[in-house]
Parts: C-alpha cells; structure tokens; sequence
C-alpha cells in the first residue's frame, strides 16, 4: 500500500497500536483517523462513542443498573461478589476507584490493566473461572509492575469506563501506560495501548502483555531512572538543606551560648565592680570618719591639770603608749584614741591629705577591745564616763586586743 510506504518508524508504531487499541482492520481509515488527530494515540483511543460505533458498526454496552456510589464500596462489593461467584483466585484488583487506580498506576509507573465486568454475556463465567484464575497469569501480573483494577459495568463507575475505553465486546481486558512527553509538552499522558475484548486464554492475554511491555518497558525504564534522578536529586538538595539548617541552628546555638556566656561574664564584671566599689566606698567613708574623729578630739590635758586618769596601752603589736584622759570624757573618746592612733607622731597630730567627714547613720564598728588584766575585764560602754569606770579611774594599765585575738583568748580560757 503507497500510504503504508510512506509512514515514518513513529507512524508505523502508532498505527499499529492505534490497529490494536481500536480493533480496526482498514489501514485507509485507520491512517486518516490518525492524521485528523496529528498522529496522537491518546486522542484517537478516547474519541467519542459515535465515532467508535461509525467504525465498527456495533456496541453492545447498555446503562448501568445501579446508581452512583462511592468508588471505594463499589470495589469493595465488586471484589465481595467476584469471589462470592468465582472464588478468591483471582488477580489482586485495586481496592479503589478507577480513577484512584489510574492515579496510583501512573505515580508508580506501572502498567495499569483494567477489567470490565458484564454479567451478561456468556463467556464471562468462564473466563473469570478459568482465565483470571490461571497461574501463569497471576504470576506474570506479580511480577511485572502492574496494578490491576476491576469493575462490573451494571455500576455507574464500570460503565463510565466502559464508555471511556469505548468497550464493545465483554470480557474487556485494557491495558494502559505511561506515554512518553509530546513534541511542544513535556506532559506525560496514561493512555491505552492495548485492548483484549472477547473471550480469550490466559496465554494470549500474557502473550499481548508480553507485546505492550516489551514495546513500552523501555519508555517506562527511562522515566523510572528519570525520576529516581529527580527523587535522588531531590534528596539530595533535602539532605544539603537539612546540613544548612543544622549549621544554621548550630551557629544560632553557639551564638546564643557565647552570647549568654558575655552577658554573664558582663554581668559578673559589673557585679565585681559594684561590690569594688561599695568596698572601696566602705574604707574611704570609714577612713574619713575616724579621721573626723581624729579631728574632734580633746587635746591631751596637761599634767597640771587636776582630775584625769593616766591610763597605759600596751597595743596590739608590743607598742605601749601612755595618755592622760579628763575623767568627765567618755570611755568613747579612749576608744577614738586607739583607733586614730595612726595620725599621731609623738602623741600630736599628723599632717593628712584625707579630709575628715562624718556621716549621718553611720555606726563606726571598733575592731579591737579594751582589756583591763588584773582582773580580766573588758571595758565595752564606751557611753559611760571615765570617772565613773572602776577599772580605768583614776589610772590603769589596758591590753588593746584585736577583736579576733580576743575572742580566741577566751576560748583557751
């Protein structure tokens, strides 16, 4: 035939499945069908019924004899009753509607092989109890990457199907897969690419699988390692955004920590700082209090002058100094002696840069102790008047201890 000439490779492939889909034995039709169609497979297996019915002159398919229903309980009733009829052996049908079913085929890649059900023809019976029951058959669908789905036409969904495949002849047997992208599209369609109407052996349905898979395993492959490139690709872009993110947070963390460990350290510094200074504001308040003390002193009186005491200090580190008091001071002022006794030179005042001040509140602790020896006892009411303290009046020899020695001296006592 000149028009058979004159077909590329592509053209010959696709009207062969195009002759093979339809069922159709006129090369001139088939060739102008698929012209009308810019050789486009998927437009001419899906074109309307009275196109199909124009071609084959035939269509046995009647409404459906049930109402609509959920396409997951009608699979589930479909498979209840196949195998209430023919037994649970049988090839593992989808537990989905068709559409899912499509769906799901074309995620995973598989050959999607789609059985119409009628139970109104005569070589039903035995085909599922023979045919679909076969071992071989089973087998062969196991392990060749394909997902089966069912339906009887008497439901609403099975006869869509049956409308969409444009089913004439029953038991109806599609098989459907994953086209390459189009010249312009880089869209991937399902379309049918092969259809086993009337009663057949399990041996001719796995012969025609053999054909379509043979045909089209090596598209499917290329999509396969496409996607596994993409899956892979995408796994790996994940596994890089997951390693940023983990640097991204451990640096957040470090940061955080090293900032929380300079606010700390800073807030450490500070602290030392204030209590730096609180001391150092202590000693100078306590040092220009003594020296205002030292300051408002009575002058020693002189020795002419009657009703004094002449008292001897042994201090704390051997000295002895001796001074006389008025007896009308009080024990206070003695006190003041001792603790100014660094501002004198030769029993007079010492030239100071350190300008004495007294400070309102302040309560100036004496770290040292009067002992009078013979016998022991301390001279603590610094408010009581000199005269009037038996152990100082008129005259008496006292032990200036320190605060710390004191109290050990006790406790070996």
């Amino acid at each position: 035939m000149e028009a058979l000439d004159q077909l590329t490779a592509e053209q010959r492939a696709t009207l062969e499945d195009y002759l093979a889909v339809t069922g159709q034995n006129d090369l001139e039709i088939a060739i102008i069908a698929l012209e009308q169609h810019s050789w486009q497979l998927e437009a001419n297996t899906l074109f309307p019924l009275t196109f199909r019915q124009a071609i084959t002159g035939r269509s046995t398919r009647t409404g459906p004899s049930r109402p609509p229903s959920d396409p997951t309980s009608v699979a589930a009733r479909f498979l209840r009753e196949y195998e209430e009829s023919y037994g649970t052996v049988h090839p593992n049908f989808y537990a989905g509607g068709y559409s899912a079913a499509l769906n799901k085929a074309k995620d995973d890649l598989k050959f999607f092989v789609v059985y119409l059900h009628s139970d109104e023809h005569d070589e039903t019976d035995r085909f599922c109890r023979e045919t679909l029951a076969d071992s071989e058959l089973l087998s062969y669908l196991r392990n060749n990457n394909t997902l089966v789905w069912g339906g009887n036409v008497k439901e609403t969904e099975g006869f869509q199907v049956a409308t969409t495949l444009q089913t004439v002849r029953y038991p109806f047997i599609g098989v459907i897969a994953l086209s390459q992208p189009t010249a312009g599209s880089s869209a991937t369609k399902m379309v049918l690419i092969d259809r086993i109407e009337g009663p057949s052996t399990a041996e001719q349905i796995i012969q025609r699988l053999t054909q379509q898979t043979t045909r089209h395993s090596a598209a499917l492959n290329r999509l396969r390692s496409e996607r596994r490139e993409r899956e892979l690709a995408r796994e790996l872009r994940q596994q890089q955004d997951d390693a940023y993110e983990q640097s991204l947070r451990a640096d957040r963390e470090k940061a955080r920590k090293q900032k929380e460990a300079q606010e700390a350290a800073e807030r450490q510094r500070l602290e030392e700082e204030r209590i730096k200074a609180e001391k150092e504001a202590e000693v100078e308040r306590k040092a220009r209090h003594v020296k205002f003390l030292f300051e408002n002193l009575p002058d020693e009186p002189p020795a002419s002058e009657g009703g004094c005491a002449r008292l001897s200090f042994k201090l704390w580190n051997g000295e002895r100094v001796i001074r006389r008091f008025r007896g009308t001071e009080p024990v206070e002022n003695i006190y003041v002696f001792i603790e100014t006794i660094e501002f004198r030179e030769d029993g007079s005042k010492a030239d100071s840069s350190l300008k004495g001040e007294e400070y309102v509140g302040y309560e100036h602790e004496y770290d040292f102790v009067l002992i009078s020896p013979f016998p022991r006892k301390k001279v603590t009411d610094r408010q009581k008047l000199i005269k009037d303290e038996p152990a100082l009046w008129p005259s008496a020899s006292l032990v200036v201890e320190l605060v710390g020695e004191e109290d050990d001296d006790e406790q070996e006592e």
